[in-house]
C-alpha cells in the first residue's frame, strides 16, 4: 500500500461540497481520491505551463540573438494598424 502524509486543509464551502458530491462509490470512493486526482491534474498543468514558459524564453533569446534591423519610418505605425484591425475583427466575431 502506498504511503501517505496527512494534511489538513481549509476549503471554501462550495469546493468542499464539490468534493463530497464527486464521491459516488464508482470513480471516487473517498474524498481523498478526488483531491489526489485534482492535484495530479494540477501537476500536469504546472508542467505544461513551465514547458510553455521555457519555450517562450528560448524564443525570446533566439530573437535577441538574431539581432535587429532598422525599422522603416512608418513600419511601427503599420504594425499598430494591423494589430488594431485584427483586434477589431476578433471583437466583431464575438
Amino acid at each position: 500500500m502506498a504511503e501517505f502524509d496527512r494534511l489538513s486543509v481549509l476549503l471554501p464551502p462550495e469546493l468542499a461540497k464539490s468534493i463530497r458530491d464527486a464521491v459516488d462509490g464508482e470513480r471516487y470512493v473517498v474524498e481523498n481520491d478526488v483531491i489526489i486526482d485534482a492535484l495530479q491534474d494540477w501537476q500536469v498543468k504546472q508542467q505544461i505551463r513551465a514547458a510553455k514558459l521555457q519555450r517562450l524564453r528560448e524564443l525570446i533569446d533566439e530573437g535577441l540573438a538574431s539581432g535587429s534591423e532598422e525599422m522603416a519610418p512608418d513600419e511601427f505605425e503599420q504594425i499598430k494598424r494591423k494589430g488594431r484591425a485584427l483586434l477589431a475583427a476578433r471583437k466583431a466575431a464575438g
